[in-house]
């Protein structure tokens, strides 16, 4: 496997992401690049925007800034880019959004993070009282009942990772309303939540904090490591 893609909901380059995840890996490889929202206007952006009666997904703009999107307007979009990075050479299909992407379809494989997030974090949370950050106040009573589904009571609060250094002072109180809590550990669920932002929950709730990103970049290296076991 030499070349993999990465597909964002909103602009790319993940400037703030993908070299992270490239130290992570435990070999090199070419990193095709695509956004819903590359080359897009604010007015066309707002086109995409949620309906009344959806739960926004956040999406990273270049800027650093972020906004709402509907899932169900940009599927087609994504849908397209997959098609178009896989025409151009990619034989990996990375989605860097933790919505579920189950209706996607690739003569390759996708790794979904809407189905990896939930299965491993609920199995490591099982028994335990989990503490989960959003980065979307909009997005807290669905985590709270997909949790629930799952048989967990979660805790959940909310901090956005695209605020620049705001975003340390607001997972700080995010953090502390988990201490207040009493929460075992927490996870963290926007790949856009940094080590910064991860070292903050930490200090502040003495707990083991899971980061969304560390967890995908590893992921995705079980894929590049195994090319590399000689077979018998």
């Amino acid at each position: 496997m030499d070349t993999i893609a990465m597909i964002t909901v909103g602009q790319a380059p993940r400037d703030d992401l993908v070299p992270f995840m490239e130290e992570v890996f435990s070999r090199k490889v070419a990193i095709l690049q695509a956004g819903v929202l590359d080359g897009h206007s604010r007015e066309a952006m707002a086109d995409l925007a949620p309906d009344a009666d959806e739960v926004g997904i956040v999406a990273r703009l270049q800027d650093g800034s972020n906004t709402l999107l509907s899932h169900r307007k940009i599927l087609p979009r994504v849908q397209a880019l997959v098609d178009r990075v896989v025409a151009a050479g990619a034989e990996l299909v990375v989605i860097l959004c933790g919505a579920d992407w189950s209706a996607l379809r690739s003569p390759v494989l996708i790794v979904n993070p809407g189905k990896v997030f939930p299965a491993v974090v609920s199995a490591l949370a099982s028994g335990w009282r989990l503490g989960v950050i959003k980065p979307s106040a909009g997005q807290i009573e669905q985590a709270r009942s997909q949790f629930a589904r799952r048989g967990i009571d979660a805790v959940v609060v909310a901090a956005s990772p695209y605020t620049g250094e705001q975003r340390l002072r607001d997972v700080r109180g995010a953090a502390e309303e988990l201490r207040r809590a009493r929460v075992d550990l927490v996870w963290m669920t926007c790949v856009g939540m940094d080590e910064a932002m991860r070292a903050v929950v930490r200090q502040v709730t003495g707990k083991p904090v899971i980061l969304a990103r560390t967890i995908l970049a590893r992921v995705i290296d079980e894929f590049l490591s195994a090319e590399r076991v000689p077979v018998a």
